[in-house]
């Protein structure tokens, strides 16, 4: 069984380079000389990224006394070579632990003037890429191009969830309960029964809160805060959930509902946001993560949906 820690300290990393390279794909093709005045081009943000995981994959040659890797640290020609070059250096690093013994996960080693563990390498990885994700997206929101977020359609109305709503609620959530492992309900939803078990649960003031996107006259998708557990001591913790109508996907309205429902909770006794999110599920996780989420844990095949396991990454951000 893969170390806990070896296994938080990897899907940290993943999630801010998944992050990271979402944002680089957006940049123009000749976006590598942008900068501010008296700061670093892009091209030389990521080279430095690049450059850094590879001295990192040293570090971890050295750590474990094998050959260190031969990895391409140039400076990238664009946003593709820059690519490339992340996921080889990458590919090093996941090479170079895999199969570690948890002895050689927590042993420190001198590396010049400080001691390092593999442990302590690969937290360092996660941080530096988080570290430069802002000066990355300076700089392409700095560009004559779109911003990497799409953007939602201007008759989109975001308000609170009605009793009337709750039919069209309904027939939304019972496709993912039929077609996805979205959520882990295996039976569909009658109104009624869905009217007492949750939406009586809202309200239009408090931390609980219930938002619908209307487009064009019809709900397209909505978002909750939720009791995240029932014992007291959570009443500070929200749990978040958010859906958008098959048929809607694409057209910006998740980012648009969290806009306006994470505004409206602004002020309320709110310590912490959850979110439960089954894998695979990039775009949810993006979204998430746009958002100020981290991903805090991976509970590995805990649930069981047409025929298979599923894994569920939970997703905080803080709130206050």
């Amino acid at each position: 069984m893969k170390n806990p820690e070896l296994e938080r300290a990897l899907d940290d990393m993943a999630s801010a380079r998944r992050e990271l390279l979402a944002l680089v794909s957006t940049a123009p093709p000749d976006s590598a000389g942008l900068a501010r005045p008296g700061g670093w081009t892009l091209g030389r943000v990521l080279h430095h990224v690049i450059e850094s995981e590879a001295v990192y994959a040293k570090l971890l040659a050295h750590q474990r006394g094998v050959a260190a890797p031969d990895l391409d640290a140039g400076e990238p020609s664009d946003g593709a070579d820059a690519a490339a070059k992340l996921a080889a250096t990458r590919s090093a690093v996941e090479t170079l632990v895999d199969g570690i013994d948890d002895a050689t996960l927590y042993r420190l080693v001198r590396f010049g003037h400080e001691e390092y563990s593999p442990l302590s390498v690969l937290e360092n990885i996660a941080s530096h890429d988080l570290d430069h994700f802002a000066q990355v997206a300076e700089l392409i929101g700095d560009a004559p191009a779109e911003r990497h977020t799409p953007k939602p359609a201007s008759n989109i109305v975001v308000r609170p969830g009605t009793l009337d709503d709750l039919p069209r609620l309904t027939e939304i959530y019972n496709h993912y309960i039929i077609n996805t492992p979205t959520t882990f309900d295996l039976e569909p939803f009658t109104v009624e029964r869905r009217r007492t078990e949750w939406f009586e649960h809202y309200a239009l003031t408090g931390r609980h809160r219930l938002l619908v996107a209307e487009q064009d006259g019809v709900v397209v998708g909505y978002t909750t805060a939720s009791r995240f557990r029932p014992k007291r001591a959570y009443d500070t913790t929200v749990e978040m959930t958010i859906i958008s109508a098959p048929e809607a996907i694409g057209r910006g309205i998740g980012q648009r509902l969290y806009e306006v429902i994470f505004d409206e909770l602004r002020g309320e006794d709110i310590h912490v946001a959850m979110a439960g999110i089954t894998l695979p599920n990039d775009a949810s996780c993006a979204l998430h993560e746009r958002f100020g989420f981290r991903r805090a844990a991976v509970l590995r095949e805990v649930g069981r949906k047409f025929g298979r396991y599923w894994d569920v990454a939970w997703y905080e951000k803080r709130l206050g």
